[in-house]
């Protein structure tokens, strides 16, 4: 017999009673006086240095402080450790369990994400294409990084007869070039959901080169930049990226809950840098091939990556972040020579 504290279930009052077991009952005495059957009262999981806890059959419940009197009712009652308990007390069963886990949470982030994303993604409204890219440059507008572009219209106009030599026959959405002065972002080309392609003014003027030539070289340089843009847009790479980020930051908050924003934040960060990469790789490929759909090389372009692969490496690395158009790309010498060897198996 041990003392105990029970609860009726109808009142928060406290009773303190001695319990004990025999005859296949559980014996209550002191403030309360019962008996309860041991076929139909339950105990609950046990923990270390925690009261044990009997649920009875008419809803009431008694904790028992004892550790001593906690095994013998459970002896008593025929309780036997779930198998997740068992497990977790199996040194080799949790450390299978958890390489499990990791295997299974690594299978999710690789293959289950990406995939459900795809569907999701194909599940967006196109008017949410249109909404999207309004907003993000509007957003670049009011922060100052798009600027009126200083290049004389002409030349504007020029960069978009280039635009309609590469783009479809029947664009996925109605395609439009906006040429900005960007000097925060560099010489760089950006996509955006809606249809419109930025072209900057330092992606122009470094292309043309010093003598600001804008010869037939020039011109399948800037045909290349802007037909990898118009392949972000047609494979619809932003809604797709964005659809994956969300997922990956709904799975990080599942894993890491409330124990800090930045954990469960940077594998979607790390997700999104891979996914940038490969969605990069595959606008290479229908940059290439639009190029050679309309007889304009591509060795232009490879050697473009290439420059600014060379021209980031001279930069420090937060200008290298901020500023290049290769700080968000892959690696520039990988691109070039896909390019190259496109070109090479197309010809043959």
């Amino acid at each position: 017999m041990s003392a105990a504290h029970y609860f009726d279930g109808r009142s928060a009052r406290l009773h303190v009673v001695d319990i004990s077991a025999g005859d296949g009952a559980i014996h209550l005495d002191g403030e309360a006086r019962r008996s309860y059957p041991a076929s139909s009262t339950r105990l609950a999981e046990p923990f270390r240095h925690a009261p044990a806890v009997l649920y009875f059959e008419d809803g009431s419940q008694a904790e028992v402080h004892d550790p001593a009197m906690g095994a013998l009712l459970a002896d008593a009652l025929g309780y036997r450790k779930p198998w997740v308990v068992r497990w977790q007390e199996h040194s080799a069963a949790a450390l299978a369990a958890l390489v499990l886990l990791v295997l299974l949470i690594g299978a999710a982030w690789h293959w289950g994400i990406p995939a459900a994303a795809e569907r999701l993604s194909r599940e967006v409204p196109p008017s949410a294409d249109h909404a999207l890219g309004r907003n993000a440059l509007a957003l670049l507008e009011r922060r100052g990084l798009l600027k009126p572009s200083r290049l004389s219209d002409d030349r504007i106009a020029s960069l978009s007869s280039i635009l309609l030599r590469v783009q479809p026959a029947a664009p996925r959405i109605p395609l439009r070039l906006e040429v900005r002065a960007a000097p925060q972002i560099g010489p760089n080309a950006l996509a955006f959901p809606d249809g419109t392609i930025v072209l900057t003014d330092q992606m122009v003027r470094m292309v043309m080169g010093k003598n600001n030539d804008f010869d037939a070289r020039a011109v399948a340089t800037l045909a290349g930049v802007l037909a990898h843009e118009v392949g972000h847009i047609e494979m619809r790479h932003s809604v797709r990226t964005i659809t994956r980020s969300s997922l990956g930051a709904a799975l990080s908050a599942t894993l890491f809950g409330d124990f800090s924003a930045v954990a469960a934040g940077l594998p979607a960060v790390l997700t999104n840098m891979e996914y940038s990469r490969e969605m990069e790789l595959a606008a290479d490929d229908y940059a290439a091939r639009a190029l050679k759909a309309n007889g304009i090389p591509t060795a232009p372009l490879a050697d473009l990556f290439l420059h600014l692969d060379e021209r980031a490496s001279k930069m420090p690395k937060f200008m290298r972040q901020a500023m290049s158009y290769a700080g968000s790309h892959p690696d520039g010498g990988t691109r070039s020579l896909r390019l190259r060897r496109s070109s090479s198996r197309q010809a043959d």
